[in-house]
C-alpha cells in the first residue's frame, strides 16, 4: 500500500522504511503504543492496557497485555521488522 506525506493540497508519495530502518527500537515502540493504545482500534472499538511485559505459565512474555471494550484479554506481541519475527524464538501462540 503506498504512503504519503500530505501538506495542504498537495501530496507526495513515499517509500515504506521498518522501524529498525528508522533506528527506533521495540521498547520505544512499546510505549507509544502503551500511551496511545487507540492508534491500534478500530473506530468503534477501544482496548485499555493493563500490563506490560507480562510472564504467563510457560514463562513467555507479552509485550502489551489489555483488556477490550467487550472484555476480551489482547496479547499484543511488537516487532519491529521481518527479521525480528524470524529470530524470535518462541512460538507466537504461546
Amino acid at each position: 500500500m503506498p504512503m504519503y506525506i500530505i501538506s495542504g493540497s498537495t501530496s507526495e508519495k513515499i517509500e515504506a522504511i521498518s522501524f529498525s530502518e528508522l533506528d527506533i527500537t521495540e521498547n520505544q515502540i512499546e510505549e507509544l503504543l502503551r500511551k496511545n493504545i487507540e492508534m491500534i482500534c478500530d473506530e468503534e472499538e477501544s482496548m485499555l492496557v493493563v500490563g506490560q511485559q507480562v510472564r504467563n505459565a510457560s514463562n513467555g512474555r507479552s509485550d502489551l497485555t489489555a483488556v477490550d471494550d467487550k472484555g476480551n484479554i489482547v496479547v499484543i506481541e511488537i516487532k519491529r521488522d521481518r527479521k525480528d519475527i524470524e529470530n524470535r524464538k518462541e512460538a507466537f501462540e504461546f
